[in-house]
């Protein structure tokens, strides 16, 4: 079962309906770079499913992330209106890449924490939770 498939159903699953604002914060998910879509990651993405179930309530988004060898890396040379520059790859080689993220709203920084800390990813590579500004 995919990744962002899991969400929405944990997204449509949520009941609950909270009244006031709340504020979100991006549970950015820095692990290691595959394809997520292998059957050979089932056993880990059925934890995330887990996760997606168990944090139905305060999920509001999220996507898991093709490896970064499918990424396009985008520059404008001379600021806007520029060149446009293009490259085949990521933006930074590193050791844990930037796989996926949640979107959580939660009472304050610490339940956004407890959760991420429920992650696998952040058994054996990295979650970096930051508040996210509200546009509109």
């Amino acid at each position: 079962m995919a990744f962002v498939f899991m969400v929405k159903l944990a997204i449509s699953a949520d009941a609950t309906e909270r009244t006031t604002a709340m504020p979100t914060y991006a549970a950015i998910i820095y692990s290691k770079d595959v394809d997520w879509t292998q059957p050979e990651h089932a056993a880990e993405m059925k934890e995330y499913g887990e996760f997606s179930a168990t944090a139905a309530a305060i999920i509001r988004g999220g996507a898991a992330l093709y490896p970064t060898s499918t990424a396009t890396t985008v520059r404008v040379e001379g600021g806007k209106g520029g060149d446009v520059v293009t490259t085949d790859g990521p933006y930074a080689e590193t050791k844990d890449a930037l796989t996926g993220f949640y979107l959580l709203e939660c009472d304050d920084l610490d339940e956004a924490v407890a959760a991420a800390a429920e992650l696998p990813a952040a058994w054996d590579g990295a979650v970096e939770v930051r508040p996210v500004i509200p546009l509109g």
